[in-house]
């Protein structure tokens, strides 16, 4: 008995110390996502709809928040409004690693759904140790990240053929609960999101050099041509998803 009332002072001690010490932020790779329903569209991949525990969305066109998590639009985008969608590995902007990557779209200037952009984020305990934050997006990301309304630095730090992973200093939040919050402005914000991740090691300051070729890059990128909805390959089906399914 009596080890058992130590057992149960541990249990509730430990609990305690969890609640002041802050929640873990969760689901930081997106891969604890659910699809909750999945159609085939002919093109190759089905679309839907997908639960994402951890967070919570605002502003996306046919998503929406539940108790402990958003349900989002599964393989498919915005034509114009803004969004958050759960891709995955067969969509045109696929998943960047494992099954599931985050897609966030600012909206155009036709949108319908308000010039506020998009965002996700969760709230949590950045690590006591945490020196950096480093995730994996697509090299022309438009985002602007904050944890508890403070904007952070992040730039790439490195590139490879499917992806750039972005990084940035997060010391000063060391230790401290807060909201992170990932946001595709209006207008021409948007990107990918995956694999988030807290270091205890620092991010070298990039050099001029760095800078120059990053900059390039983005110039670059800024002068492809964006398609945006599950239609948009095809002007006149676009227009009338346009007509038949928007708001």
């Amino acid at each position: 008995m009596k080890v058992l009332r130590v057992a149960c002072f541990v249990a509730a001690s430990l609990s305690l110390l969890g609640n002041i010490s802050g929640q873990r932020f969760a689901n930081l790779d997106f891969e604890q996502s659910t699809i909750i329903s999945s159609s085939p569209t002919g093109y190759g991949f089905n679309t839907g709809a997908a639960n994402v525990p951890g967070w919570t969305q605002s502003g996306g066109w046919a998503d929406a928040n539940y108790s402990g998590g958003s349900t989002l639009i599964y393989n498919n985008q915005p034509l114009d409004d803004p969004g958050v969608a759960l891709e995955g590995t067969d969509y045109w902007t696929a998943a960047i690693e494992g099954d599931y990557s985050i897609f966030l779209l600012g909206g155009s200037h036709l949108s319908e759904g308000g010039t506020n952009g998009v965002s996700i984020g969760q709230t949590g305990r950045i690590p006591l140790t945490a020196q950096s934050i480093t995730y994996w997006g697509a090299s022309w990301n438009r985002l602007n990240i904050t944890f508890n309304g403070h904007i952070l630095s992040l730039y790439a730090i490195s590139n490879t053929a499917n992806y750039t992973i972005y990084g940035g200093d997060i010391s000063a939040y060391a230790g401290q609960t807060g909201e992170l919050l990932f946001t595709a402005p209006w207008v021409a914000g948007g990107g990918l999101i995956d694999n988030i991740h807290f270091s205890s090691q620092p991010i070298p300051e990039p050099d001029a050099f760095s800078l120059l070729a990053i900059g390039i890059l983005f110039v670059g990128e800024g002068l492809r041509p964006n398609y945006h909805g599950l239609n948009s390959k095809r002007p006149n089906e676009a227009a009338t998803a346009r007509h038949a399914g928007r708001r």
